[in-house]
C-alpha cells in the first residue's frame, strides 16, 4: 500500500505516514512486550486463552451498564471452560438492546450488581492471555466496573483483538463485524449478540484467522504486528477523511486513545513524555526533509 512520505519539522505541524509519534509508538510498544511476554509461552497458540464478551445497554462504554459477561477457556484451539454471568444493570433496559439482545428486564432484575461477582470475573482471566472482539470496547467497561469495585484490570496478561487482523485482511470489505468475519471463515455463530456465543465465535475466528493467513507464531511478534496493524488501520481511516492525507496535531490524541498508549505504557498518554519516562536516552531518526 502506497504511504503519504515522511515529513517533521521543528513544530512537527503535520504528521505523514511513518512520522515522529509512529516511530514512538512502535518504538515503545516493542520494549514493553519484550518485557510482557517473558512469563508467558513463547508461541502463542500454547497460550490458554480467555476469550470474553459483554452485553451492554449502549455503544457508549464510559456510560453503559453491564447485562452480561461470558468467558470461554480455550487451549490448543479447543474450549475447555465456559463463564457466564447475568448482571443486574440497576437501569431500564432500552428497547432496542432488548430486541437486539434478547436480555430483558425480567432476565435480570434478580440477578446481582456487578461488585458481586467482580473477583470471579478477575479469576476467570487470571493466567490466560485475553482475547476479545473489539478488544478496547469490552475493557473500557470491565476496566471502569473493576475501578468502582476497588480492583484493576490485569494489565500484565496479553491482549489479542481479531478486529484488528479482520480489518487489516479485509480492508475494502465494508463490513468487519463479528457475524460478517464469522461468515467469511465459515466459523458458526449461532445465538449471536449474547456473550458466550459471541466469545466462543470471536476465539474460534482468532484461529481460523491462523489457518486462513499464518499469523506470527511467536506471542510477542503477533503483539508488534497487532499493534503496527491497529496503526495501519487507523491512518487508513484517517487518510480516507483527509483529501491531502494529513494528520494534524489536534487529531494526535485522538490517535494516541485509540492506539490506547496509556493502556500500553501506563497513565501517561502523550507519546513524548512517555518516550523520555520510559527510555530517557532514546536516540531519535533525524530527519532529512529540509522543508
Amino acid at each position: 500500500m502506497e504511504r503519504p512520505s515522511s515529513h517533521t519539522s521543528s513544530n512537527v505541524r503535520t504528521l505523514r505516514g511513518t512520522s515522529l509519534i509512529s516511530y514512538l509508538v512502535t518504538f515503545l510498544h516493542d520494549a514493553k512486550h519484550k518485557k510482557m511476554t517473558h512469563q508467558w509461552p513463547k508461541k502463542w497458540l500454547d497460550l490458554p486463552l480467555a476469550v470474553f464478551d459483554t452485553e451492554t445497554t449502549g455503544k457508549d462504554p464510559s456510560t453503559c451498564r453491564l447485562l452480561e459477561i461470558g468467558i470461554v477457556h480455550f487451549e490448543h484451539g479447543e474450549v475447555v471452560k465456559t463463564f457466564n454471568w447475568m448482571v443486574n444493570p440497576e437501569c431500564e433496559i432500552p428497547e432496542d438492546v432488548v430486541r437486539i439482545t434478547g436480555i430483558t428486564q425480567d432476565d435480570v432484575k434478580n440477578e446481582k450488581p456487578f461488585a458481586a461477582i467482580a473477583k470471579d470475573v478477575l479469576a476467570a482471566f487470571e493466567g490466560h492471555a485475553l482475547v476479545a472482539y473489539n478488544m478496547r470496547y469490552d475493557r473500557t467497561v470491565l476496566t471502569r466496573y473493576f475501578e468502582e469495585c476497588g480492583l484493576k484490570w490485569p494489565d500484565d496478561h496479553p491482549t489479542i483483538d481479531p478486529l484488528v487482523f479482520a480489518n487489516y485482511f479485509y480492508k475494502n470489505e465494508r463490513h468487519n463485524n463479528l457475524g460478517s468475519v464469522c461468515e467469511r471463515l465459515g466459523v458458526s455463530l449461532e445465538g449471536a449478540h449474547r456473550a458466550c456465543n459471541d466469545a466462543e465465535a470471536t476465539g474460534k475466528v482468532l484461529y481460523a484467522f491462523n489457518e486462513h493467513f499464518e499469523l506470527p507464531p511467536d506471542l510477542e511478534s503477533l503483539l508488534i504486528v497487532q499493534t503496527q496493524w491497529e496503526r495501519e488501520n487507523l491512518q487508513r481511516q484517517y487518510w480516507r477523511k483527509n483529501d491531502q492525507n494529513e494528520i494534524g496535531l489536534n487529531e494526535i490524541s485522538t490517535i494516541s486513545n485509540d492506539l490506547n498508549i496509556g493502556f500500553i505504557y501506563g497513565k501517561e498518554t502523550d507519546p513524548l513524555k512517555a518516550l523520555y519516562m520510559a527510555v530517557p536516552n532514546v536516540q531519535l531518526p533525524r530527519s532529512t526533509d529540509n522543508h
